[in-house]
């Protein structure tokens, strides 16, 4: 059985804390996704931690999700500042809390033993703040699919290193669930979900933050996903990110609880209610 769905920061991107919060809240979520910028916000507004956290305790929520991180595989002046990244993540951690953290795949340009020890650096940093790490596949990068993402968790070798399963990337690329049985249930960090058109219109980047489509509304055979993962024990949280300019035309709450509401009615068709 899956986990309680969460709401991840790109759905309702433009919200400030006390909204994603409300949001959250109205769509019955179980907790969110943030970033370091949310948390910046937050402050600058005049807020303090045990203020966010005393909003979080009122509401029931957890910070699931933080993230993310981009550019770990590389060396020089783009390491150095996706390291000083990778603290402010961190810092956030130990702030507010947060179950795992999002690293997403990029042009690697290394055999894939180089990109899994830096990898595996990563996730005993993470370790020692107490958080998984998952590694989301992006279709036109060199991390394209489950399988590439799966290789390098595995060749990292680290128990708080998996894999994110994003519906979005996963049937705009190899659309392949085979590639997904392949990975342990429990190496399976998190789900995100969203459906989409099955032919991209306009670039990758384009289709992907403007044109998400809700859980049920799309082309995505997600009934076919949410069977596969089910079948393998997955009981990893699922975080409902619908990128979406028509979404972006209304405001942070109802985005939630028309996302949150097509999430549930396709996961309980599917026999995975949250």
């Amino acid at each position: 059985m899956l986990a309680d769905l969460y709401l991840c920061a790109s759905t309702v991107d433009g919200a400030s804390f006390q909204q994603r919060l409300e949001a959250a809240s109205a769509g019955g979520y179980a907790g969110i996704g943030l970033r370091p910028s949310h948390y910046k916000a937050a402050m600058a507004e005049g807020w303090t931690e045990p203020d966010l956290r005393r909003m979080l305790e009122e509401r029931g929520l957890e910070v699931v999700e933080i993230g993310f991180l981009a550019d770990w595989w590389e060396t020089g002046e783009l390491a150095a500042r996706s390291r000083a990244h990778e603290e402010q993540l961190y810092r956030l951690k130990e702030s507010l809390g947060g179950r795992h953290m999002m690293l997403i795949g990029g042009p690697l340009r290394q055999p894939i033993g180089v990109v899994a020890e830096r990898f595996a650096t990563v996730c005993d940093r993470a370790l020692d703040h107490g958080l998984l790490v998952g590694l989301e596949f992006l279709p036109w990068t060199d991390t394209a699919d489950a399988d590439r993402a799966w290789q390098i968790a595995k060749a990292a070798g680290r128990p708080n290193g998996g894999v994110v399963l994003d519906t979005w990337h996963h049937f705009r690329g190899a659309a392949d669930n085979d590639l997904i049985r392949a990975i342990p249930a429990d190496r399976v960090v998190a789900i995100q979900f969203s459906d989409g058109e099955r032919e991209r219109t306009g670039t990758d980047l384009e289709d992907t933050f403007k044109r998400r489509r809700l859980p049920g509304e799309g082309d995505f055979d997600l009934r076919s996903f949410l069977s596969t993962v089910a079948e393998m024990g997955v009981t990893a949280p699922v975080g409902v990110e619908v990128l979406s300019d028509e979404l972006r035309k209304l405001g942070p709450q109802e985005i939630a609880r028309r996302a949150a509401d097509a999430s549930r009615q396709v996961l309980a068709a599917a026999g995975q209610p949250a």
